[in-house]
């Protein structure tokens, strides 16, 4: 079975959906993770064991353990700094996720 491409695992059902969350089977981890908020691209790619690179438009970001990341909605994202008007926000736990899209959606990965 061919593992290469993109499994939808998750949209809203609107006209113009504000999110969709697809997995992906990879060599190096069980699964990878892509999801787009509005016309936010966010990635969980596995690099090896308990080791999550974090990609948001093809940009790397390295969230460290407690750490977090909210996306603004008017300026450029700062880690660990909490903004009031945000899209969305990362939150890391020792080797757990969380991309927290509220109220639509909440992913532990």
């Amino acid at each position: 079975m061919d593992h290469s491409c993109w499994t939808l695992i998750s949209s809203d059902c609107y006209e113009h959906p504000s999110f969709a969350v697809f997995i992906k089977k990879t060599e190096k981890a069980p699964v990878g993770m892509m999801a787009f908020i509005g016309d936010q691209k966010v990635e969980f790619v596995p690099m090896e064991q308990n080791k999550v690179h974090i990609k948001i438009n093809d940009k790397n970001f390295d969230l460290q353990d407690n750490g977090f990341l909210f996306w603004p909605l008017d300026q450029a994202p700062i880690q660990n700094k909490v903004f009031g008007n945000f899209l969305f926000k990362i939150i890391r736990r020792q080797n757990s996720y969380v991309l927290d899209f509220f109220p639509q959606m909440m992913i532990n990965y």
